[in-house]
C-alpha cells in the first residue's frame, strides 16, 4: 500500500513538472466544488422559494384567515405578520427599529420614501435609552467585509485568467466566481457619508421634537 501512494504521490509530481497549470487547474476546481457544496448543502429549490418575505406573509395571512388556532397564536401571528408587513414597506427587519423609522419618517417633511432606511437598516443600533442611532463600528465592519469580499474578487479573477490557459471552462468559472464576489463587496459597501449624515440629521430631529412634545406635555399637567 505504501508503494501505491508513493507511486501515486510521483505520478501528480511528475504530472506538475510536465503540465503545472493543469494540475492548479484540478486542484482549484476540487477546491471550487466543494466550497460550492458546502455552501449550497442545506439549500433546496423549495426553501429558495419557502423562505422570501412575500411568501411568509401570504402563508400567515392564510393562517389567520382559517382561524383554526387559540387566541395567543392569533396574537403572536398578527405581531408577526405586521412585523414582516412593515419590513416589506419601509425594509427594515428589526421590529423595534421599524417602530422608531416609522415615527421618524411619519414626523419628517423631509423623507418622502418609504424605504428611506432600508439600505441603511445594518448600521442602526438602540442605545440604552431605547432610541435608535447610527453605529459607527458596524460601517467599519461593514466596510472590512466589503473590502475582503472585493479583494477576494479579484484574487479569483486573476486566477481564472491564469487558469484558462490550461483550461478555458475552468478558467471562465473561475473568473465568474470571482466577478460575483467582486460585484457582492462593491454591493456590500455603505451608503455614502452624505446620506449618513441626513439620516443622522433626521434621527435627532425627531428625538428633539419627542423632548420637545414632552417637556410641552408635563407643563400642561402642572397644576396652576
Amino acid at each position: 500500500m505504501q508503494s501505491s501512494v508513493i507511486n501515486n504521490i510521483d505520478k501528480i509530481t511528475t504530472a506538475y513538472e510536465h503540465n503545472p497549470l493543469s494540475v492548479i487547474a484540478i486542484i482549484s476546481f476540487v477546491f471550487i466544488v466543494g466550497f460550492l457544496r458546502w455552501l449550497a448543502k442545506n439549500i433546496k429549490v423549495e426553501h429558495l422559494f419557502q423562505h422570501t418575505l412575500s411568501n411568509k406573509i401570504r402563508f400567515i395571512g392564510d393562517v389567520l384567515k382559517e382561524g383554526v388556532i387559540d387566541e395567543q397564536q392569533r396574537l403572536e401571528l398578527e405581531k408577526r405578520h405586521a412585523t414582516l408587513l412593515n419590513q416589506k414597506i419601509y425594509g427594515v427587519k428589526n421590529s423595534f427599529i421599524q417602530r422608531e423609522v416609522i415615527n421618524i419618517i411619519d414626523n419628517s417633511s423631509e423623507i418622502n420614501n418609504f424605504n428611506y432606511f432600508a439600505a441603511q437598516q445594518y448600521a442602526l443600533s438602540i442605545n440604552r435609552e431605547g432610541r435608535i442611532y447610527v453605529n459607527k463600528r458596524k460601517i467599519k465592519n461593514r466596510i472590512c467585509e466589503a473590502v475582503a469580499l472585493s479583494i477576494i474578487g479579484l484574487v479569483a479573477l486573476f486566477l481564472g485568467l491564469l487558469l484558462s490557459h490550461a483550461s478555458l471552462v475552468l478558467g471562465l468559472a473561475v473568473c465568474l466566481c470571482g466577478l460575483i464576489f467582486y460585484f457582492a463587496g462593491l454591493g456590500h459597501f455603505p451608503v455614502g457619508r452624505r446620506i449618513r449624515k441626513q439620516a443622522e440629521k433626521e434621527i435627532e430631529n425627531y428625538y428633539q421634537y419627542c423632548e420637545t412634545e414632552g417637556r410641552r406635555d408635563a407643563g400642561k399637567k402642572k397644576p396652576a
